[in-house]
C-alpha cells in the first residue's frame, strides 16, 4: 500500500513538472524570440526562397527581395571568402507593424543558442537595402562561424564593428569618424563599449557614435591582419583563447 501511494506522488510530480513544462513552451511562443522562432510554422509568413520568409500580405516586391538578398550577399562572400550561414539563419522580412512588434524589431539579428544556435533576422520594408542586410548577414556569418563559448565571451563593439564592414552607409563613414572624435583624440575607449548595456545604452546619437567608434576599430584592424587574420581569429577564438589576447596578436 505504502509503494502504491509513492508511486501515486511520484507520477503525480511528473505529471505536474510535465504540465509546467509545456505551460513555458506555449508561453514562450509569445515571446520576440519565440515568435521568430516559429514564425517559418506560422500561417501569418510564407516561404519566398531558401531561408527567407515574408508575412502574408506583403505589399512590396518579393523580387526585389531576392536581389538586395543577393546583393548583400555577394558583398559578404567578397568579405569573408565564403559563406556558411544559411544553414543556420532565417530572414524574415515584414511590412506588417503589428507581426513587427511581435518579432521585436525591424532590422536586427538575434542569435539563439538553444535548443541549437540559429540566427533569426528580421527587416522591415523601411530598412529594405543592400547596406542593412549586409550588417545583419555580417552578424549572423559571424555567430555562425564562433562555437557557443567564443560567442559569449566577443565583446559588442567587435560584434557590430565587424558588421560595419559591409555597411556603407555615409553617416558611419572614416570622414564622420575624423569629424565627431577630432581625428581620434575624443575616440571612445574600447572597454567603454564591451558589452550589450554599454554599446546600446543612451541616445540614437550616443549609439550611432559608437557604431562609427566600433567601424573605425575593427577597419583598422583589418588593414593589418586581413581576410586571412579574420579567419585565424574565429579559430582562436573557437579554440577558446581570451579575445584580448587573440585581438591583439
Amino acid at each position: 500500500m505504502v509503494k502504491k501511494k509513492k508511486k501515486i506522488v511520484l507520477c503525480s510530480i511528473i505529471a505536474i513538472l510535465l504540465l509546467m513544462l509545456l505551460a513555458v513552451v506555449y508561453l514562450f511562443q509569445f515571446t520576440p524570440d519565440g515568435y521568430r522562432m516559429s514564425a517559418p510554422y506560422r500561417n501569418s509568413f510564407v516561404k519566398i526562397s531558401e531561408n527567407i520568409y515574408v508575412n502574408n500580405g506583403y505589399s512590396g516586391n518579393t523580387d526585389d527581395i531576392i536581389r538586395v538578398t543577393d546583393d548583400a550577399v555577394t558583398r559578404d562572400t567578397e568579405f569573408f571568402g565564403e559563406m556558411q550561414y544559411a544553414e543556420d539563419t532565417i530572414i524574415i522580412f515584414c511590412d506588417d507593424k503589428q507581426l513587427l512588434s511581435k518579432l521585436g524589431g525591424d532590422h536586427d539579428t538575434k542569435t539563439l543558442l538553444f535548443p541549437s544556435k540559429k540566427n533569426y533576422i528580421v527587416i522591415s520594408d523601411e530598412f529594405c537595402n543592400a547596406d542593412i542586410l549586409a550588417h545583419e548577414l555580417t552578424h549572423a556569418e559571424l555567430h555562425t562561424r564562433l562555437n557557443k563559448k567564443a560567442l559569449k565571451n566577443i565583446p559588442t563593439w567587435f560584434d557590430e564593428g565587424l558588421a560595419m564592414q559591409n555597411d556603407y552607409r555615409e553617416q558611419y563613414s572614416q570622414e564622420v569618424w575624423k569629424e565627431k572624435t577630432n581625428n581620434g583624440k575624443n575616440a571612445i575607449p574600447l572597454e567603454e563599449m564591451d558589452t550589450p548595456a554599454e554599446f546600446y545604452a543612451g541616445t540614437s546619437d550616443d549609439r550611432r557614435f559608437r557604431y562609427v567608434n566600433a567601424k573605425h576599430e575593427v577597419s583598422e584592424w583589418m588593414e593589418i591582419h586581413g581576410q586571412n587574420g579574420l579567419l585565424e581569429l574565429f579559430d582562436s577564438l573557437n579554440d577558446g583563447e581570451d579575445f584580448n589576447i587573440a585581438y591583439k596578436n
